[in-house]
């Protein structure tokens, strides 16, 4: 089998598949490939939600990039007829001079953002489903909630059909090179070429991408579901999208986050909790769905410290991937051996939210050579001193 196109997209997950349906609605003859099926239950974005948040710390200049993310998320919203995105709140707690809080109110005030802080008494009376320290705070972002993320993928992909698209699914890339007409993908069925490459493959971006002055590091996350004895106080609309910085908070490390219930089946089943810090470093083939006892006590230890309301049998725990850069922050960029070839990698744990205009973003770059997106702080360059 062999095939020619105007671009090839390796990786068609979070980023790819949005990448498919921007180059296709601008007329480009385009090509995804992806080693799994569509959805893929052996992926970062595993799992059902993620969180979205405009109050980013990380950095300001991923502030726009979500302003442009969240309007780009209404407008797959409309045209497929699919509500992907619940905005429920983001409320934060924590110390107030650790990351969270301080860094909730730095970027809100830096950008405009609407948000209201909580006091130790104003937290308890309204969220009293938390159990936090005297000396806790909150902070509550209104237009934050949570995005179903397997359903949003699948949603970019069968747009990106609808607009002409052609998708390989369960296939394999043995390897890719280029020359001075193009680019040339071998796959364990054939060999397809095109004049533009887009690699975005998720936890399998080291190998491909064959760039030794950048570290990916591959860990093992999981995701877990309890089933509360009362569910009522944890539904959405009465419940936000919560996160929780135990930093001073004795040996508790990382940052405890959750979502509300819900009656959708799409969301999973249960109260949905997860700790964001990485996991144990495998190689992503060596990931697989198969859970342990250590990680049903990763998933009750909050609840027992903070939410004692919500302990009940765990219903179910899944296993996704970070792919961690060396600093956080995502990689995206030209490929240092070709004017032909864009990636983008490196997301960490917290890029999800971003893949509406990550496609945006690749789609230009692979066009284009540019995009007007403020992206020079996650350019490989970084790396290089």
């Amino acid at each position: 089998m062999s095939s020619h196109h105007d671009v090839i997209v390796v990786g068609v997950g979070s980023m790819g598949a949005a990448a498919c349906l921007h180059l296709a609605k601008r007329g480009t003859k385009v090509l995804g490939i992806d080693n799994q099926s569509i959805p893929n239950s052996n992926s970062s974005y595993n799992g059902n939600t993620r969180v979205i948040r405009l109050t980013y710390q990380e950095h300001p200049d991923y502030v726009p990039l979500l302003k442009e993310a969240y309007r780009l998320w209404d407008e797959i919203e409309q045209e497929t007829n699919t509500r992907l995105l619940h905005k429920t709140g983001v409320l934060y707690m924590g110390f107030p001079d650790g990351e969270a809080i301080s860094g909730v109110k730095l970027a809100s005030e830096k950008h405009g953002l609407p948000y209201s802080t909580l006091t130790h008494a104003e937290l308890a009376q309204q969220f009293p489903q938390f159990t936090l320290p005297e000396a806790m705070v909150g902070a509550l972002e209104p237009e934050g909630g949570y995005l179903l993320s397997e359903r949003a993928v699948e949603s970019y992909a069968r747009a990106a059909q609808q607009h002409g698209a052609t998708l390989l699914t369960n296939e394999p890339v043995l390897g890719w090179s280029h020359d001075t007409h193009g680019v040339t993908v071998q796959t364990t069925s054939g060999t397809h070429t095109a004049g533009k490459l887009i690699l975005c493959a998720g936890a399998w971006s080291g190998s491909l991408l064959r760039l030794p002055n950048l570290e990916l590091t591959v860990t093992r996350q999981i995701l877990g579901w309890v089933r509360p004895a009362k569910a009522t106080p944890f539904q959405r609309g009465k419940f936000p999208v919560w996160n929780i910085d135990p930093t001073g908070d004795g040996d508790l490390t990382g940052i405890y986050y959750g979502f509300p219930m819900s009656d959708d089946p799409g969301e999973g089943s249960g109260l949905k909790l997860a700790c964001h810090h990485p996991g144990q470093p495998m190689p992503p083939d060596a990931i697989t769905a198969e859970t342990f006892p250590a990680d049903e006590e990763e998933i009750r230890l909050p609840l027992r410290r903070y939410l004692p309301g919500a302990l009940g049998p765990v219903e179910a725990i899944k296993v996704c991937k970070y792919t961690n850069s060396a600093d956080g922050h995502f990689v995206i960029d030209r490929h240092p051996e070709s004017d032909r070839v864009h990636f983008a990698c490196g997301f960490s744990g917290h890029g999800f939210k971003f893949s509406s205009v990550m496609g945006q973003i690749l789609s230009d770059l692979a066009l284009e050579g540019q995009t007007n997106h403020p992206i020079d702080f996650l350019r490989l360059r970084r790396f290089n001193n």
